[in-house]
């Protein structure tokens, strides 16, 4: 029977051809057994969700750092200025007041004070108004009622100038005007103000006259004379770097001459003595010997080389010699 055999020949056939042509259309997956696993899900972002900048390397901030306040010159705070110039003006009121009520005066280094206020007043005011740097007024500074009055009036021109000149101008007489208020309190604080008495005891074999109106004017202008003898030798060395060879030599440009004094015994006189060696280093003191006239180290060598001096070995009203009114300290 080869008819039925062929036909199952062509089906099988056929049978085959359908499922090669099915087999090339979609492989056949391999087993469940040799698929790969895939990897877990990412749970996806929000949308309103931004990506992450990527991260900068971080830079080191720059410490800014605050520059001082600029200190500010010694009484220079309206409040505090005005309240120093005030108590000076009354501390001076009250000195006058005892001076011609009870009699009773200030030391010697209190008067320097007020001295210095009345020249640092005067200058600052005359570079304010731009006029020529005032010279003392001796015949009204003599005597210690017109140096009181005269440092009261600078301390008034200094309250009404002082908001009105720089900075710089003002600090020096500020200072010299605490420097004074300073002094004045604790000379009434500790009642140490000197009586206008007689000195009982006679110094260096000769009667001592009393500390008198007369005595106490001549204190008061020794001291003025030294102090211009002192800053017109220190003008000299500033502009020729070096003291003068003699004092004279200050007149007549630093000075228009040298100042006489009148101290206790002694006649009024401008003489001057130049110490001229290191005789007295080791004691300067043995280099006077109370001739009342000015003493002047003019030995580059010297320590005291610029130094001068009244040559009087009598004690003021206040018990101190009066050669140690130019002492430094």
């Amino acid at each position: 029977m080869k008819f039925p055999t062929a036909v199952l020949a062509a089906a099988v056939l056929l049978g085959g051809a359908g499922a090669a042509t099915r087999g090339y259309a979609q492989p056949a997956k391999p087993p469940a057994a040799a698929q790969k696993k895939d990897p877990a899900p990412v749970p996806a972002k929000p949308a309103d969700a931004k990506a992450a900048p990527a991260a900068e390397p971080v830079k080191k901030q720059k410490k800014t750092r605050r520059k001082p306040a600029a200190a500010k010159p010694a009484g220079m705070d309206p409040k505090k200025a005005n309240s120093l110039l005030y108590g000076t003006m009354e501390r001076l009121e009250i000195i006058s007041s005892l001076y011609e009520n009870v009699g009773l005066r200030v030391s010697t280094d209190t008067l320097k004070k007020a001295y210095e206020l009345d020249r640092d007043v005067n200058k600052a005011a005359a570079s304010y108004f731009r006029a020529p740097e005032p010279k003392p007024d001796r015949e009204n500074l003599k005597n210690y009622r017109g140096l009181l009055e005269s440092v009261l009036r600078s301390v008034k021109v200094l309250k009404e100038l002082k908001d009105l000149l720089p900075p710089a101008d003002t600090e020096i007489p500020i200072a010299a005007a605490r420097d004074l208020y300073q002094a004045l309190g604790e000379e009434l604080a500790g009642a140490r103000l000197t009586p206008v008495a007689i000195d009982p005891k006679p110094q260096g074999g000769k009667s001592r006259t009393s500390s008198s109106g007369e005595e106490i004017a001549n204190q008061t202008e020794t001291l003025f004379a030294i102090s211009e003898v002192t800053l017109a030798l220190s003008s000299y060395r500033r502009e020729d770097g070096r003291y003068p060879k003699h004092l004279k030599d200050l007149a007549p440009k630093y000075l228009p001459a040298i100042p006489a004094v009148t101290v206790a015994d002694h006649p009024r006189t401008a003489e001057i003595i130049e110490v001229d060696s290191r005789n007295y280093d080791a004691d300067y003191s043995k280099a006077f010997n109370d001739t009342g006239k000015w003493l002047y180290f003019s030995d580059k060598r010297s320590k005291y080389y610029g130094r001068v001096f009244v040559d009087c070995t009598h004690k003021n009203s206040q018990g101190v010699e009066f050669y140690r009114i130019g002492e430094a300290k």
